[in-house]
């Protein structure tokens, strides 16, 4: 053979290879975002945590969102049942202040995947410090602009599973307030 003709066979196996993995990656971020309903900003509504005996509900939850872009979520909300406690001095919160609005808020964003009913969130950042590359996985249900996302499993960075995996379920319902977050 030629040095020509190993060129080209070898240029076009090359190229060949190249645009089979594109159209993988295609896709694969199609099938990511193939429910447009999916993506957007989710305001809370309530939130459940739902144990084998008993429900403790906040029927109206504090503001909190969930926003699902095609490659990445991020998830901020009130365990609380009341509003947060302003800072006194916004600028230079005493330690009791800053312990308080810590403990007031969750939020978490990273990439997710997600099938035709479950989510599975890694987190790039946490509130929780050593939580990033954790994982969180939810069942979720959508219908008109209403979204039931329920955590069922949290996995840490090493492995573990927290004290409550197994002992209650975390339900958010969530109301769609923008149609175009892409």
């Amino acid at each position: 053979m030629s040095s020509k003709l190993i060129f080209t066979t070898t240029f076009l196996l090359f190229l060949i290879m190249v645009l089979c993995s594109c159209q993988n990656y295609s896709q694969e971020k199609q099938q990511d975002i193939k429910n447009p309903t999916f993506l957007g900003t989710w305001e809370m509504q309530s939130i459940h945590w739902i144990t084998k005996d008993t429900t403790f509900s906040i029927e109206k939850a504090q503001p909190g969102m969930l926003i699902l872009t095609a490659d990445s979520y991020s998830i901020m909300w009130t365990p609380t049942d009341v509003p947060r406690v302003p800072f006194q001095n916004l600028s230079q919160p005493t330690d009791p202040e800053i312990l308080s609005g810590f403990k007031s808020i969750v939020f978490n964003c990273g990439d997710y995947r997600y099938s035709d009913s479950t989510i599975t969130t890694t987190a790039k950042i946490a509130k929780v410090p050593g939580f990033e590359g954790g994982k969180q996985f939810y069942r979720f249900k959508i219908e008109n602009n209403k979204m039931d996302l329920t955590m069922f499993d949290e996995i840490y960075p090493d492995g573990t599973r927290p004290a409550w995996y197994g002992r209650f379920q975390t339900k958010f319902v969530l109301k769609k307030v923008d149609q175009s977050t892409r």
